[in-house]
């Protein structure tokens, strides 16, 4: 063992119970391709939420680390490693970007126990990253408004990108299911495409006052009763709830296209009349927006730059790590409606 490096961490180690916070150590020197970033800031994603609660299924790593997006400083590379510089800041994400995935690291707590982690995680003061987990921070990105680049935004902007035709958009009807984080980032796209003829349903108080607040003009169902006059051409749906799953198909054109970017739980199963599809409906899955993070993160901030969107408005924090567990409880239960960032 060459080295011990100690970190903060907050560990998973039974389902449906808090995160453990405690002290683990990496031992070991970096392998090739592996990072040593220091993380600034984390966010908080739903997709945890449902790590801890199980909803793809069993969990066979516990116990193990948690988080994909974050920002952060290199501390140490790899001699085997010319992608990054010790001090460059950067970007932590979960979609794979150029490069190959390394090796996965190895930490242990003070008794000796592995603890388990993937290529990236950021709930943790310090990180052993795989190179194509990372890209450098744009200079026109501040390190808290980066980690929306780490999931949120480039999810929101490939989901919506890759399934529009910019030169007709304008007279297209969409559904857009939850105003969560991804929710508000594709509304906010879309208004600075100057799309108009949007719905939303979402059924939150609080994030209903928000939509009301600020999108004057968008059509807002609080529920699934409400009938509506005309089908929609495109659908997002970002709940993975399979009653709005349904939903959402069912009020697509027959040449309409159904987008799927949230993650339903891995029990339920959604009743749909294939019919639909023979006549010509899609339904499209979206992996994180499908993107290329090396090439599109520095696209997606000069779309952010040159529509004046302010990133701001999808951050709530930052948090102190220590609280964690109460952020991710808040959260849970819908008292708070914005990207949660947790500072360290």
């Amino acid at each position: 063992m060459k080295n011990k490096i100690k970190i903060k961490a907050a560990i998973l180690e039974k389902n449906f119970k808090p995160l453990k916070l405690k002290d683990i150590f990496f031992l070991d020197e970096l392998k090739k391709n592996q990072v040593l970033v220091k993380i600034q800031y984390s966010g908080i994603c739903g997709s945890q939420i449902g790590e801890i609660n199980a909803i793809k299924g069993l969990d066979k790593f516990l116990p193990h680390l948690l988080g994909h997006e974050a920002t952060g400083k290199v501390i140490k590379i790899n001699k085997y490693n010319p992608k990054f510089k010790v001090n460059d800041k950067v970007i932590l994400h979960w979609q794979k970007s150029n490069g190959v995935n390394s090796k996965l690291p190895q930490y242990f707590d003070s008794n000796g126990k592995k603890i388990n982690a993937g290529w990236v995680t950021t709930f943790n003061n310090y990180a052993v990253i795989s190179e194509n987990r990372i890209t450098k921070l744009p200079k026109n990105i501040s390190n808290k408004n980066g980690i929306l680049f780490g999931c949120g935004i480039t999810t929101a902007f490939g989901s919506l990108m890759g399934n529009i035709n910019k030169k007709n958009i304008n007279s297209k009807k969409i559904l857009l299911t939850g105003f969560g984080m991804i929710g508000q980032i594709m509304l906010a796209l879309m208004n600075a495409l100057k799309i108009s003829d949007i719905t939303v349903i979402e059924n939150n108080n609080n994030k209903l006052r928000m939509l009301k607040k600020n999108y004057k003009n968008i059509n807002v169902l609080k529920n699934i009763e409400t009938r509506v006059k005309k089908k929609f051409d495109l659908a997002f749906e970002t709940t993975g709830n399979k009653q709005l799953i349904e939903y959402s198909y069912n009020n697509i054109k027959n040449i309409g296209k159904l987008v799927l970017i949230g993650v339903p739980h891995h029990k339920q199963k959604v009743n749909i009349n294939t019919l639909g599809i023979n006549y010509g409906k899609k339904i499209i899955g979206s992996y994180g927006g499908n993107i290329k993070p090396d090439v599109d993160i520095p696209k997606i901030a000069n779309f952010v730059k040159n529509k004046k969107i302010n990133l701001n408005n999808f951050l709530c924090g930052p948090y102190n790590f220590l609280n964690i567990n109460d952020v991710l409880k808040k959260l849970k239960k819908g008292k708070i409606i914005k990207k949660p960032i947790i500072k360290f």
